[in-house]
């Protein structure tokens, strides 16, 4: 972890989310930079303005918006992706997947990475990432929608859309500001993919190292 905070700055893991983005292909560089910078101060103003209106911590923001949070013990697995945590808006809700957030727990205290991480439980970020999808989604802030790039020229015909990455960088800034996070949190996933598979957790190092700083 130590090479990974080393490197892990906000806009390498911005970059990292956003080149896993399904229109990125059709990004010019100079988009990219652009995407980033957008995503980034939409988390930052968001986290501001949850400050100003809710306060800086996260359940009490959740409590003040009515948002309820359902901690679920059961392991969470997509495919080879482990779940910490949704957002569902039908009803609106937030779901904390407390096993995955417990081993990952239990791996910061078994290799003593608490002082070089900052944090020793990592459910309040994953809380707080959520949260910004419940003020996205409920419109309670700008958020990322307004960054539209064309997906389609035909003729006359001319189709925009929006960027799913942006979100989720934007949500990781927010987490990451309200509660003075000192590593992003993104790199705390690195955690969780050394233990599942270390030579992709490498590989993914290896990428984060080349992309803008």
């Amino acid at each position: 972890m130590r090479e990974v905070v080393s490197v892990a700055s906000d806009r390498r893991l911005a970059h990292l989310t956003l080149s896993e983005d399904p229109f990125f292909h059709r990004l010019r560089p100079e988009m990219a930079r652009d995407a980033v910078d957008f995503a980034l101060k939409a988390g930052e103003s968001a986290a501001h303005l949850a400050k100003k209106e809710w306060g800086r911590h996260p359940k009490q923001i959740a409590t003040a918006l009515n948002l309820p949070i359902i901690k679920s013990a059961d392991p969470a697995q997509t495919g080879k992706a482990v779940l910490f945590s949704e957002y569902g808006n039908k009803p609106p809700s937030i779901i904390l997947h407390t096993h995955s957030i417990s081993e990952v727990n239990r791996l910061i205290q078994e290799h003593v990475l608490a002082d070089l991480l900052g944090i020793e439980d990592v459910g309040p970020v994953h809380l707080t990432h959520e949260l910004y999808h419940h003020l996205e989604g409920q419109k309670l802030i700008p958020g990322t929608a307004g960054f539209r790039i064309q997906t389609l020229n035909l003729g006359p015909i001319h189709l925009a859309s929006g960027l799913p990455s942006l979100s989720e960088i934007a949500a990781d800034r927010f987490a990451a500001s309200l509660l003075d996070l000192t590593v992003p949190p993104r790199a705390l996933a690195f955690i969780t993919i050394h233990a599942l598979n270390s030579n992709y957790a490498w590989e993914l190092l290896g990428r984060l190292q080349e992309l803008p700083a």
